[in-house]
């Protein structure tokens, strides 16, 4: 082996090793945004049950409210924006996540939306005892047993 072939085989295995690092740096960080941002999805959809299940107001907030719940990495925000929609008595939930990067440049990194029926309805509340219109069921004069079908 001459002297300018060891040259050329150490040259080519230095830009090997390089691409090879920058590769290896951009898979990383992409793995972190993913990461991130899977967190946040995983965030919204639990806060958003929240506020289907009434633990939240939909009335919303009046900016980025912490998530105390325990999170993994980082301090995460949530803000809830409503707005009519469309079709009667329906409400539009918007739920937007953040994380303390996002707060810095005041941007959302995931937001879920939802229709649901109007909360002030009082929709999700039971009727009273005496309210019923239920109708119990006799005997037939027919001879077929009650609400049965011949």
């Amino acid at each position: 082996m001459s002297l300018l072939e060891v040259v050329l085989a150490l040259a080519i295995l230095a830009m090997s090793a390089g691409i090879l690092a920058t590769i290896t740096r951009t898979a990383t960080d992409n793995g972190l945004v993913a990461h991130r941002l899977a967190t946040a999805q995983i965030l919204a959809e639990s806060k958003m049950a929240e506020v289907v299940t009434g633990a939240i107001s939909v009335q919303g907030s009046a900016g980025w409210m912490p998530i105390t719940d325990i999170v993994p990495q980082g301090i995460w925000y949530y803000r809830l924006q409503t707005e009519s929609a469309a079709r009667k008595n329906m409400v539009g939930v918007r739920l937007s996540i953040t994380d303390q990067a996002g707060m810095d440049e005041n941007k959302e990194l995931f937001y879920i939306v939802r229709w649901m029926i109007d909360p002030s309805l009082g929709l999700d509340t039971l009727p009273t005892q005496g309210t019923g219109t239920g109708t119990s069921a006799g005997s037939s004069g027919a001879g077929a047993p009650a609400g049965g079908v011949q």
